[in-house]
């Protein structure tokens, strides 16, 4: 065990730059996160509330431990669909691998330090999902010192679960399936095979619920009280009901009998996660790091086609977008994110009770020119947190890693790089703009003026937020990662630009409230003052970007 403890720790610290750092450098990301919490504040305070006014409405009924106990199973839910992603990155695609195999470790030695290190990356969102709600439930209830304690242990051992169920099905498609030499191909069919299981998930809850309010079976399970729905709302994971229970009688016999229960059961879904590992983890493994090639014989146009001459800003624009598309980790999580955020907002409305049509009264309120103008700074910040979650130009250095520095070798100007590397990120965050505007004009049907009006204040925040991600890193690329996953989900990048897009969208929303202004009015100021700050970006990035550039690795 303490092999695995060891190795543990020297995979967590050398595992990107998300943890630790001394001196100048620790100070640095202390004060970047900070900022991130201010940043996240004004979210995570709004999440509050809605969780405290559900949980008082809920406890009207004697049903509060509901709010536990679905925060519990969405929780392991969310844990349950990331760790497929985490764990087939950190299992099978990093770099480490082909150091670790011949060291005298076993294989459950090997799985069970990098399922640690995959642990913590899960905390992170636990954080954002479910500590908010055992700190606002445990202050509304007046929970005591069993309470949090119980609160502090469901919140460390609640992962285990979900990921190794995760794990245990990864394992199992890279010991049965022939994949060593198509890894790429495996890991974008893994990919979306994770994001379908994710999409029918939303659909299969969204129809379950409509259901139950068909039935009435909620008014009568409301009527019981007593959290008489806790068994319904955590079947998903039965784990969730003994957590929710050993919270809710936290300091009792029956508290502690469930928190015994849930640790037992957590320790037993370990143990078998080990004992798979032991036995599918080297069989999955070998030949992972083997990639295919195919010889193919040019034909005379197709040569002179490859190779005829084109400006360099169109040639590394090709690049960027090979790059993206060829990489599995990069194509999942910046391509495909920009067309599935739109879609994810969509689903809910697909899968009510009333289909689409229900969307029709909003769409008779869009006409209210007052309505409109915060109908139009609400579709402004959701096209800042699309652009800025989609992490395409926050990313676009980090994401060459060590083959960035070729870029000093080539005879391009730094300024034609850094532009053409800020083409894929706006392009794809028009697109997701227009997908959701289309979305929109299908499901609400509000006027066309709006649509103009709401397109009209988005485009220059579209630019904003992606000069601002780029911005962001070439002053702080992540180039030393040994699995692409890394470039992209676990680099800090990202958050850094949330940071700027949320502050814009929520005071862009306020101001149209407190004004009481018009979709016209509005949409003009958006755009004045958005496109200002777009000049300003730019001119600051074609005159400071160079330097930059210049002292990466410098």
């Amino acid at each position: 065990m303490s092999k695995t403890w060891k190795l543990a720790i020297v995979l967590a610290r050398n595992g990107g730059n998300l943890w630790g750092g001394r001196g100048k450098e620790g100070w640095r990301k202390a004060l970047l996160l900070l900022l991130v919490a201010i940043g996240l504040f004004p979210m995570m305070s709004g999440y509050v509330v809605f969780l405290s006014a559900l949980y008082d409405g809920l406890q009207a009924y004697g049903q509060e431990a509901v709010l536990l106990g679905l925060g519990l199973a969405i929780a392991s839910l969310a844990i349950f669909l990331l760790g497929i992603f985490y764990v087939l990155s950190v299992f099978y695609y990093s770099q480490d691998i082909q150091h670790l195999l011949p060291l005298p470790l076993k294989p459950s030695q090997i799985i069970g330090a990098k399922f640690a290190v995959t642990l913590l990356y899960e905390y992170i969102t636990e954080v954002f999902l479910l500590a908010p709600l055992l700190i606002t439930y445990g202050v509304k209830s007046g929970g005591g010192f069993f309470y949090y304690l119980h609160a502090l242990i469901i919140f460390l051992v609640l992962p285990v679960i979900p990921l190794a169920l995760a794990s245990i099905v990864a394992m199992l498609f890279m010991r049965f399936t022939n994949i060593g030499k198509s890894k790429d191909r495996f890991r974008l069919a893994a990919g979306l095979i994770g994001i379908l299981i994710a999409v029918g998930a939303q659909v299969v809850l969204q129809r379950g619920v409509h259901q139950l309010e068909r039935a009435d079976q909620i008014e009568r399970l409301f009527l019981a009280g007593n959290n008489s729905l806790l068994g319904i709302v955590t079947q998903m994971f039965p784990s969730s009901r003994l957590g929710a229970v050993a919270l809710t009688e936290g300091g009792t016999w029956a508290g502690l009998g469930n928190l015994g229960l849930f640790l037992l059961l957590s320790a037993a879904f370990g143990a078998v996660f080990l004992y798979a590992g032991e036995r599918l983890y080297l069989k999955g493994v070998l030949g992972v790091t083997e990639i295919a090639a195919r010889r193919k014989r040019a034909t005379a146009a197709e040569f002179t086609r490859m190779t005829a001459r084109q400006s360099a800003f169109r040639a590394y624009v090709a690049k960027e977008w090979k790059l993206l598309f060829r990489t599995p980790a990069f194509l999942l999580n910046c391509v495909l994110s920009a067309f599935l955020m739109p879609l994810f907002l969509f689903i809910p409305l697909a899968a009510n009770s009333k289909g689409v049509s229900g969307m029709a009264e909003l769409g008779v309120m869009l006409q209210a020119d007052q309505a409109a103008g915060i109908g139009v700074a609400i579709l402004f910040a959701g096209s800042l947190f699309i652009a800025s979650t989609s992490s395409i130009s926050s990313t676009a250095i980090s994401r060459e890693g060590q083959g960035f520095f070729v870029n000093k070798f080539l005879p391009v100007r730094p300024s034609v790089i850094i532009l053409a590397k800020t083409v894929p990120g706006i392009s794809l965050s028009l697109m997701s703009l227009l997908i959701l505007l289309a979305m929109l004009a299908f499901t609400v049907k509000p006027p066309v003026t709006f649509l103009l009006f709401s397109l009209a204040a988005s485009v220059p925040g579209v630019l904003f937020v992606n000069l601002i991600g780029i911005c962001i890193d070439l002053n702080m690329p992540k180039l030393n990662w040994d699995a692409e996953q890394k470039a992209v989900k676990q680099n800090m990048n990202t958050l850094y630009s949330l940071i700027p897009a949320l502050v814009s969208a929520g005071l862009s929303v306020l101001a149209a409230v407190w004004s009481g202004a018009g979709g016209g009015v509005v949409a003009g100021v958006i755009f004045a003052l958005f496109l200002l700050a777009d000049a300003m970006l730019l001119q600051m990035l074609l005159k400071k970007g160079p330097v930059w550039l210049d002292k990466i690795g410098g």
